[in-house]
């Protein structure tokens, strides 16, 4: 069979299978609701003609590796014994809205929902998990959206001001005696992120780490910020900005400067995903940041998975491949054992595969009962330099 064909038997089998029939028959399986946003009505004509011939549709891209990471785990539980019945809902199709299928009887007998979701779909899986008292999985977004006494809510991915925090200790900590310059934007986005960093930099005597901040374009070269820095110190420049096309410009700078001036770049949780900083010509630059997740490359359980899911979509496993496999894994193993009560046992490590979390209740006010949701507390600080990822804490 070819290859080029395969993204669009994956997208049929899905399509056509909404709902996966159970792994295993030992006992009742636990039901667990997968909400992912595959786009799978744009993908296909009024007569299921598939729309892009030999090609992937991109929108569909991350959702389908994560669905294929969950299933995957599905598997791997199957083989164990452990029955569970998973209900996969595109949240980009009609059958697969939010609002709609919370209506549906169904939803009275799941016992889990995992969403790699964002924004809106969060809010209203929030809301269903709220309602229905079933434990929700926000799987990658890293945001509370404002909800409030909801125990129902589990946050994998640490927010953003854990992660700021978290490079900010780090900064602290290991840079204190280097030049450090701060980078942004000139807009309110990119001002709620220095306001993070300037609240965390204050004390009663003034700033703890000495920073100077500049204001750059979108499109900076490297003279934009070579006069800031120091040709007899190490460089740190911070890149305040959420936004990637900014932060791989940063990166680009940074790299044009980098004979000249000893630096390292410190990017945003989301230089985690930026593709660009992969490729060889950023080899000799070094480049800190943040992310909720990090493989050990060469991590023997990594290499088995790579090989598993390359033998059967011929293609490599992206990072959402692995965090579908692995929340899917971690909570479904969580369920089993603990059932209705999981959400007490966050704390399990017995079947954590890579990743440590640390799963903490967050309450905004002293005088809730109740945890407002659960976050994910674990940040790691991950370098990249000469083509090697490496966890620094």
């Amino acid at each position: 069979m070819s290859k080029h064909y395969v993204p669009l038997l994956i997208l049929m089998i899905v399509c056509s299978a909404h709902v996966l029939p159970a792994h295993a028959q030992v006992r009742k399986p636990h039901q667990i609701a997968l909400f992912v946003p595959l786009y799978l009505d744009s993908a296909f004509d009024a007569t299921e003609t598939y729309r892009y011939g030999k090609n992937f549709p991109k929108q569909s891209i991350a959702g389908l590796e994560f669905y294929l990471g969950a299933e995957f785990a599905m598997d791997s539980l199957a083989a164990m014994g452990q029955p569970y019945k998973l209900h996969v809902f595109d949240t980009k199709s009609s059958s697969g809205n939010i609002n709609t299928v919370a209506s549906q009887p169904l939803m009275d007998s799941i016992d889990m929902i995992i969403g790699p979701v964002a924004g809106s779909e969060y809010l209203a899986l929030a809301s269903l998990a709220q309602r229905k008292n079933i434990p929700f999985i926000s799987a990658v977004y890293p945001n509370d959206g404002g909800i409030k006494n909801n125990p129902h809510v589990v946050i994998v991915n640490a927010k953003l001001n854990t992660h700021i925090q978290s490079i900010y200790n780090y900064i602290l900590r290991n840079m204190t005696g280097d030049k450090i310059i701060y980078v942004r934007r000139k807009n309110e986005a990119d001002d709620r992120v220095e306001d993070v960093f300037k609240s965390l930099n204050q004390s009663g005597s003034g700033n703890i780490v000495k920073m100077q901040t500049v204001i750059l374009p979108e499109k900076m070269s490297p003279g934009d910020m070579a006069a800031k820095l120091d040709s007899n110190k190490e460089n740190v420049i911070i890149a305040g900005s959420l936004d990637e096309n900014f932060g791989r410009n940063v990166a680009i700078a940074a790299l044009g400067m980098s004979k000249s001036y000893r630096t390292t770049v410190v990017g945003m949780p989301t230089w985690d995903n930026m593709k660009d900083l992969a490729k060889k010509d950023f080899n000799e630059l070094r480049i800190v940041y943040s992310t909720s997740f990090f493989n050990t490359p060469g991590d023997p359980w990594s290499i088995g998975f790579d090989e598993k899911y390359r033998k059967k979509t011929f293609s490599k496993p992206s990072d959402m491949a692995y965090k579908g496999f692995e929340i899917t894994w971690f909570f479904s193993q969580l369920l089993n054992k603990y059932d209705s009560s999981l959400i007490s046992h966050l704390g399990e490590k017995e079947f954590r595969l890579i990743t440590d979390f640390d799963f903490r209740p967050i309450q905004w006010s002293k005088e809730n009962t109740v945890p407002d949701y659960y976050e994910n507390k674990r940040v790691f600080i991950i370098k990249k330099l000469n083509g090697v990822a490496t966890r620094l804490n």
